[in-house]
């Protein structure tokens, strides 16, 4: 049988549907057997995720889904065998077999990693790929995908069309009669005897890979998991379209969209972590120099330091108290250095507020039309962290003979953790915490240095408490948000914004290891992102590693910076300050540098040269 012109097919099918079709570049890889599986690829600077039809469809089923989907994805659609551009059909096929021709387009692709996803036996062959690649597949999407041919009777009572419209069931008709057409009765009769001679539920009792499990409720009441087969696992999530029969991709292609790109934008923000953990992480060679000092019963403790280059020169901030932090009186302290090694004698940035019970915190220098502007947080001494008059101050720098101006209001009830960087829209944007620790992000400051606009980040899960936010841009455009767990998970959250920050995902618990320390994320000039924290899962903030990921969502590489023992220069510490604290990282002229307070007392700089970091990068990556 001559297969017919797939372009003639792909603008004929438009033109009957009355819609466009998405741009596919199309291809088939041949079968040991002599048959060629046909694969239509859509491209996106995203995660691979791959499509597979079910009975009797075709690629153009998905249509209506895809034009939905985020256009990031980069989507993979491959026919089974006898189905559209996939020739000739089997007298004697099998699951195994339909998943081996699936993932022969994947290796030919050279997709490594994917999600992957189909419509009722395409949902079926969504479990079996699973099974069979569990390494390979990010997360599952079954579509309507038994896990045994009994749960259509025992969990629907074998109702599949149910609630189509007489437009929907013409639809469902004509995309059916476009393969069975091409088909032999024999050749049908051995296609729809596959599906009952497999069992996905083992596949689903063993696997810990995220899985999203979609069904059409058939406007009933819902019928449980043993029913449905699926187990009850905490990897596995169960959602339902409401008054949606089996036919999902065409009774509800949007709503099946948006929960799917939601579940992606999960399981990518929860993947952060990739570093082997078996063998011991490689030590960077870096020099180490001392910003600050610090001196007993004056300026004893000194933590939140920032770096900038500006005016050629670096300057580093921090903020300084007598004994410990958050007591009355602390200030900032500015430095400034030429070659990041000498560094200048300290000086305050504002009058001690001791006898009025004000403090001040160091919240980093923001460069912003040609001027430097030093941003401090000023509040009420009380516990156990800020006070109600919390708000945060700019103080522009108005050369060596004036120095600095008096503040201005740039936000109140406000703290950032770190100073505004640019949106790809232009925009500045910076994380921030308000005196009840709630968090959002301010997007603005064009206008003017004090005018934000508030976006509220989603309450993350019951028992997490959100801090010290990060955020970064990613090379599509993506922005991502990270934060430390104050109730203490040892795990970083993320979360992702799709809108250029006008939204963002619920935050969900991410694989990397953190000592529920402050963290510091820097895209370098390579185009390679770094990550400065303290990955001890119990606590204790040593060490203080260097993480690279090349796409800004995946961590590939980690190194050790420092991981020293530390020691008290004066008594009466709190046994948390211990360790390295507060990193921030700056890349200045072929070196990445790292200001951080050690045992919260004085202010050191790491100073790393850039060839040593692209030697981490190619060192090879354990999964």
């Amino acid at each position: 049988m001559r297969p017919p012109n797939l372009l003639l097919v792909f603008l004929l099918s438009a033109a009957c549907l009355g819609r466009e079709t998405a741009p596919y570049r199309s291809g088939s890889v041949a079968r040991p057997d002599g048959t060629k599986i046909a694969y239509y690829l859509r491209e996106g600077p995203g995660p691979v995720l791959l499509l597979i039809p079910g009975s009797w469809g075709d690629y153009r089923v998905f249509d209506r889904l895809v034009q939905n989907l985020s256009p990031r994805l980069r989507i993979l659609i491959v026919e089974l065998r006898g189905h559209g551009g996939s020739q000739p059909a089997s007298l004697s096929p099998s699951m195994p077999q339909f998943a081996e021709d699936v993932l022969s387009v994947a290796d030919a692709l050279a997709l490594d990693r994917f999600f992957v996803s189909g419509h009722s036996i395409g949902g079926m062959l969504t479990i079996e790929i699973l099974g069979r690649r569990p390494h390979a597949v990010l997360g599952a999407i079954p579509l309507e995908g038994w896990t045994h041919h009994i749960v259509a009777t025992d969990a629907f009572g074998g109702r599949i069309t149910a609630g189509l419209s007489p437009e929907q069931e013409k639809e469902n008709a004509l995309n059916r009669e476009r393969v069975r057409s091409r088909l032999s009765p024999a050749e049908i009769d051995a296609f729809a005897a596959v599906w009952k001679q497999w069992d996905g539920l083992p596949i689903l009792e063993r696997t810990d890979v995220p899985i999203l499990e979609v069904w059409g409720d058939r406007g009933l009441t819902r019928p449980g998991r043993e029913k449905m087969r699926i187990p009850a696992r905490p990897n596995i999530e169960l959602v339902w379209m409401e008054n949606s029969s089996h036919s999902l991709l065409i009774q509800c292609p949007e709503s099946l969209a948006r929960v799917m790109n939601d579940f992606i934008d999960r399981v990518q923000a929860a993947r952060m972590f990739a570093v082997a953990g078996s063998s011991p992480q490689p030590r960077l060679q870096a020099e180490l120099f001392t910003v600050y000092r610090s001196r007993e019963g004056r300026t004893g403790f000194n933590m939140h330091p920032y770096l900038a280059w500006f005016d050629n020169r670096f300057w580093a901030m921090w903020s300084c108290n007598r004994i410990r932090d958050l007591q009355a009186g602390q200030y900032v302290r500015c430095a400034t250095s030429r070659d990041g090694i000498h560094w200048s004698e300290s000086s305050p940035l504002m009058r001690n507020e001791e006898a009025a019970n004000r403090r001040f915190f160091a919240r980093g220098f923001w460069v912003r039309e040609g001027q430097l502007i030093a941003l401090a947080a000023r509040d009420e001494a009380v516990r156990p962290l800020f006070g109600p008059g919390l708000q945060l101050l700019g103080y522009r720098w108005n050369g060596q003979t004036k120095g600095w101006d008096e503040p201005i209001l740039i936000a109140p009830d406000t703290i950032n953790n770190y100073p505004p960087r640019r949106l790809p829209s232009g925009e500045w944007m910076m994380a921030r915490r308000d005196h009840r620790m709630k968090v959002s992000m301010l997007v603005g400051g064009l206008a003017s240095p004090s005018e934000w606009k508030c976006v509220l980040m989603p309450a993350p899960p019951s028992g997490v408490t959100l801090d010290e936010p990060e955020w970064w841009s990613l090379p599509d455009g993506t922005l991502a948000a990270a934060f430390r767990d104050g109730a203490k998970s040892r795990r970083l959250y993320r979360s992702l914004s799709r809108d250029g920050g006008a939204s963002w995902s619920v935050p969900v618990q991410t694989d990397f290891p953190d000592a529920t320390a402050k963290f510091n994320v820097l895209r370098l000039g390579n185009g390679w992102y770094a990550l400065a924290s303290n990955p001890n899962p119990s606590g204790k903030r040593i060490p203080i590693c260097l993480s690279l990921s090349s796409d800004g969502l995946r961590f590939l590489h980690m190194a050790i910076l420092r991981e020293e023992p530390t020691i008290y220069r004066y008594a009466g510490k709190d046994p948390g300050y211990a360790g390295y604290h507060y990193p921030h990282l700056l890349e200045q002229g072929g070196y990445l540098y790292m200001i951080h307070a050690e045992n919260m007392e004085d202010i050191r700089l790491l100073r790393i040269p850039l060839p040593e970091i692209a030697r981490l990068t190619a060192r090879p990556v354990s999964p």
